[in-house]
């Protein structure tokens, strides 16, 4: 079962999720790889990372290959989805989920998961919006949208792999853990805090607005 809202972040269970997608549209983009790794008790638990490769109905793009180098070739022997996300419903279970940019994995896992008969969680941990929360709170101001490897660097962490799932996965893993931790350093972070940082931040821009370029 799910950690409730209230539950200390500390004492819940959450997985970074990362996908490999043909583009950002789900209605016409198809997923290509998936990975999740397991964070319990404020650890991670790369013994029990999931990866998986998806078939497409369609080749992949160049603009795509050239992002992720994953070919046709590469997944002729994956499975389809949504039969190929089996294993990433497993790794759901019971979680929370963590992602960079997270609209992105709930968009595109939303419909695919339900056609297995799981309901994407509803509480979902954005660590993009972690970053943007924590550099509010430090007083240094909202910086907008920053890449996974940007922030990373602004954690002074490695980043894993860019544009591959695993890679991508653990990065946001470790990425997730530095900024509860950070975040923690002045008031108790619950589960419920960290999937509503957003408020936090539109709270900000609403007092805060960007200085017109006119």
């Amino acid at each position: 079962m799910v950690s409730g809202g209230r539950t200390p972040w500390r004492r819940a269970r959450f997985v970074a999720v990362d996908l490999e997608t043909t583009g950002l549209d789900p209605r016409r983009d198809e997923v290509l790889a998936f990975a999740a790794v397991p964070i319990d008790g404020g650890r991670i638990g790369v013994g029990g990372t999931v990866t998986g490769l998806v078939r497409p109905e369609a080749p992949p793009p160049p603009a795509s290959i050239e992002i992720h180098g994953l070919r046709a070739a590469d997944l002729a022997k994956a499975p389809p989805a949504p039969e190929a996300l089996v294993p990433l419903v497993a790794a759901l279970d019971g979680r929370v989920p963590v992602a960079h940019t997270a609209s992105v994995e709930r968009r595109f896992l939303r419909p695919r998961l339900r056609a297995l008969g799981f309901a994407f969680p509803r509480r979902v941990v954005d660590t993009a919006v972690l970053w943007r929360a924590l550099c509010i709170a430090r007083g240094d101001g909202d910086p907008g949208w920053c890449a996974l490897s940007a922030v990373a660097a602004g954690l002074e962490l490695p980043a894993h792999r860019p544009h591959v799932a695993e890679g991508d996965a653990l990065t946001t893993a470790q990425a997730f853990l530095a900024l509860a931790t950070h975040l923690e350093g002045s008031r108790r972070v619950t589960v419920r805090a960290l999937t509503r940082a957003d408020w936090n931040v539109r709270a900000h821009r609403l007092w805060h607005p960007p200085a017109s370029s006119g």
